[in-house]
């Protein structure tokens, strides 16, 4: 009996169809960078502001000249004579910590400091919906991607979905920063679209 021949096989999924999915991986991952960098520029921005106008709110007042020698008279006529159990052999107190110490010390609070500050500026960020909402759309269309390539040629996935991230990659950016695509640009984009075309003629 002869196989009918309106039958497609069903392992071979549409043309359009996975051209079509994998444009939207190219949708979330090229066209979320632009905002994504508009973002994190924005929240840089207030950081600097914030940390410019902290030391002019908190920077305290220096007294004058005839206050600080006002103090310095009053200081030396208020302090009592030393004891001669005050004049000890220094060796007999403290020994002085090594050097490489005191280093390996202020090294390590240097780095805890550097990670503190790190944690809550990726933190911070975090919270800012303008950067989060397209970051996890960007993750997401990552996650697509690695669904979809077991499903189809690999030689027709990686071109189709890295070329339509930099054609949406410059469509955001002239939608977010209004910036003006040059005519090298269109002439590039145009060539990638070609090649697409190309790349899923070939395996058709």
């Amino acid at each position: 009996m002869a196989p009918d021949a309106g039958t497609t096989p069903s392992d071979q999924p549409p043309v359009f169809n996975y051209v079509l999915s994998f444009l939207l991986v190219g949708v979330a991952w090229g066209f979320t960078t632009p905002f994504i960098r508009r973002a994190a520029a924005d929240f840089n921005a207030r950081q600097e502001l914030q940390q410019q106008s902290q030391p002019t709110e908190l920077q305290p007042t220096r007294p004058t000249r005839n206050e600080r020698d006002s103090d310095d008279s009053e200081s030396d006529e208020d302090q009592p004579l030393p004891s001669p159990s005050n004049f000890e052999d220094p060796t007999t107190t403290s020994n002085p910590q090594p050097a490489w110490m005191n280093a390996s010390s202020s090294s390590s609070s240097w780095l805890r400091t550097k990670i503190v500050t790190i944690f809550w500026t990726v933190v911070n960020l975090l919270r800012t919906p303008a950067y989060l909402i397209p970051l996890v759309i960007n993750l997401t269309g990552s996650v697509w991607f690695f669904l979809l390539v077991g499903k189809h040629e690999l030689s027709l996935t990686v071109p189709l979905a890295n070329s339509s991230a930099f054609l949406f990659t410059v469509l955001g950016e002239w939608y977010v920063e209004r910036k003006v695509i040059e005519k090298e640009t269109w002439l590039g984009m145009a060539l990638v679209l070609g090649g697409i075309g190309i790349c899923v003629q070939s395996k058709t």
